[in-house]
């Protein structure tokens, strides 16, 4: 058994975004690799975007940062 924790919190300040992105990638190294090297691998990650489905009309998500657990 395991405990997973998820996350989608959206900011509207960007100096905010960054500074839980940090937050979650000063933890991220403290995160479990579930079933290591196998088809069922399962990693941590950890990923800040750009969106913008509050504009009229909606454009796609831009990835800014991105980590997985190694």
């Amino acid at each position: 058994m395991f405990y997973r924790v998820r996350v989608n919190l959206p900011f509207t300040i960007e100096d905010e975004a960054n500074d839980f992105y940090h937050d979650c990638d000063l933890a991220l190294p403290k995160s479990a690799i579930i079933n290591p090297g196998q088809p069922n691998e399962e990693r941590g990650y950890i990923i800040l975007e750009e969106c913008h489905h509050d504009e009229t009309p909606s454009l796609p998500c831009l990835i800014i940062k991105e980590q997985t657990a190694s």
